[in-house]
């Protein structure tokens, strides 16, 4: 008995678009985390510092690492779902952010 197997189909590249912006995007909440917990620390010791602001910003840097996890949870989802066999698509390079001070002028 000869058994065929089907050749795997190829990811579409909408789908393979939609990865790489999920990966990108949970680039970018990692690197708010990094953004809020460094600002955080550049408020240590300060007198004006209100006594709430750095439990607050650590908790926002909790809640974008968490969501950064969730993104690329759903990316990997994406690319079981297409099936065994399939290759794996290249990440994408992340856009250069742009610190919240640059976008005042």
């Amino acid at each position: 008995m000869v058994s065929h197997s089907t050749p795997a189909q190829p990811i579409a590249a909408e789908l393979l678009d939609r990865i790489a912006l999920l990966r990108t995007d949970a680039e970018l909440m990692d690197d708010y985390a990094r953004r809020l917990l460094a600002t955080a620390a550049s408020l240590s010791g300060r007198v004006a510092e209100p006594e709430w602001s750095r439990p607050t910003l650590a908790r926002q840097a909790a809640a974008c690492r968490t969501t950064a996890r969730q993104l690329r949870a759903a990316a990997e989802a994406l690319l079981t779902q297409t099936g065994p066999g399939r290759p794996r698509p290249r990440r994408r390079r992340a856009a250069p952010v742009v610190p919240p001070s640059a976008d005042r002028n």
